[in-house]
């Protein structure tokens, strides 16, 4: 009977033991935890299309809606963190632009949007001079591009606040990355541990947020259409003012936080002119067309990143385009018969393993891992009179040595002449980072059309 009490005692007093050392471990784990990209130090830029790379914070609410930060501080946070732009998108006003908040800080350039209520869901105006009312969708779309202005659906997956109509049309945008979203989009016990770790680790916390938004991105390749190039941007919807009870709020998490976690980066051929409404129409534009990719810069600032595709023609004529553009082959007749994919990104692949996905309407087409990415489109016509492109001896030799694990090949037959009155196929990438066990889909390009007839 001694000896049994004994035992028990002694193998309770283990078990504590085990269950202390184990959290201390935990514990020392999530201090510790770090996911870091290593760039290569030359930051060398291997694409064709050169443009000038400026990062921006989109959507975040202020003192003049529901959040906790007053603009001029909120601008004061941005510099610090070295970002290019940002866009304020307060509730249903656009006061801070009629209160003379709008200009260049700096190197920092400010300006204001609009979240719209609709009966739709929550809709992002951006480029407008006027405020719009909240009302329906239709009315409130027209009245933004009466004003030259984009429209972007918020938070399309969001159960909170979520978007109620995937049949509209109209709209410029998607934000692909919300990172309210992305949060509430969590498992209920992955939210219970960010509450719980953050105090240890903000770093560890917040980078559960980087996870994929399967649901939105297919949406957002199901919406793709000729002419009609949807743009993904990454937003924040920062608010950082989490209501506790009636009469107690909290700032959490911080702006400077949720600031530095997603970015979108506009692919400008100039920078900035430091006149108001040339750069921002200038932002509107990019995003409008699709020029830009988004990341989550959490892990690092993107290093020398490009998607570009290159068409090969009679005489061996060459062209590139990058994310927005549209290849008409229809317009190019019979010309084109190789189109070439490149993307590559500065990573150290000696320090951070990642693999760069080309997709094709949606659907993965070709992986390389730690490597640049190569992909040849081979059109073939079934006019049987057009005489095959003759290519140089040296990209002959190219194609020819090209090793399969970083190079693919497809053949798109009857490309120009098929069933269908017309065809477009859209092209886009992304780039996860692997760390471990864990994958991250770290970065999204916009797409590049293939139009033909």
């Amino acid at each position: 009977m001694y000896f049994n009490s004994l035992f028990l005692i002694l193998g309770a007093r283990y078990i504590i033991l085990f269950a202390v050392i184990l959290l201390v471990l935990i514990y020392a784990r999530i201090k510790s935890f770090k996911i870091k990209i290593h760039f290569l130090d030359n930051n060398f830029y291997k694409g064709h299309i050169k443009f000038y790379d400026l990062n921006g914070i989109i959507h975040f609410h202020s003192t003049y809606s529901d959040g906790s930060g007053k603009i001029e501080n909120l601008i004061k946070i941005a510099k610090k963190l070295k970002a290019d732009f940002l866009i304020s998108s307060d509730h249903n006003t656009l006061k801070p632009k009629y209160d003379g908040l709008e200009g260049h800080y700096g190197n920092l350039f400010y300006f204001a949007g609009e979240e719209i209520n609709t009966e739709f869901g929550h809709f992002l105006a951006l480029g407008i001079k006027d405020e719009i009312k909240r009302g329906d969708y239709k009315d409130v779309l027209l009245n933004i591009k009466k004003q030259n202005g984009l429209g972007i659906i918020c938070h399309p997956h969001n159960w909170w606040t979520p978007w109620k109509n995937f049949s509209v049309s109209g709209f410029n945008g998607i934000e692909i990355i919300n990172l309210d979203s992305q949060w509430r989009g969590m498992n209920p016990l992955y939210i219970l541990l960010v509450l719980i770790t953050y105090k240890i680790n903000s770093f560890y916390s917040l980078h559960f947020l980087a996870h994929k938004p399967k649901k939105t991105l297919e949406f957002w390749d199901s919406v793709q259409k000729h002419n009609r190039l949807i743009t993904g941007i990454a937003s924040i919807d920062a608010h950082s003012n989490v209501k506790i009870s009636k009469n107690k709020r909290v700032k959490f998490p911080k702006y400077e936080e949720l600031f530095s976690i997603a970015r979108t980066h506009l692919m400008l051929d100039k920078k900035f002119s430091g006149n108001i409404e040339k750069d921002k129409s200038l932002i509107i534009k990019a995003i409008k067309k699709g020029s830009c990719y988004f990341s989550f810069d959490l892990f690092g600032k993107p290093s020398g990143f490009y998607f570009e595709a290159e068409t090969i023609g009679q005489n061996n004529r060459n062209e590139y385009f990058a994310s927005g553009d549209t290849i008409n082959l229809k317009k190019l007749k019979n010309e084109i018969q190789y189109i070439n994919f490149y993307s590559g990104i500065n990573i150290n692949h000696k320090k951070t393993n990642y693999e760069i996905i080309l997709y094709k309407n949606g659907k993965q087409l070709y992986r390389v891992k730690n490597s640049a990415l190569e992909f040849k489109i081979k059109i073939s016509y079934n006019n049987t009179n057009i005489k095959p492109v003759k290519l140089t001896d040296k990209l002959n030799t190219e194609i020819k040595n090209k090793n399969d694990d970083n190079y693919g090949i497809e053949t798109i037959k009857d490309f120009i002449n098929n069933n269908k009155p017309e065809s477009s196929n859209f092209y886009r990438i992304e780039i996860n980072i692997i760390k471990g066990y864990k994958k991250i889909t770290y970065l999204y390009s916009n797409n590049i059309e293939i139009f033909s007839e």
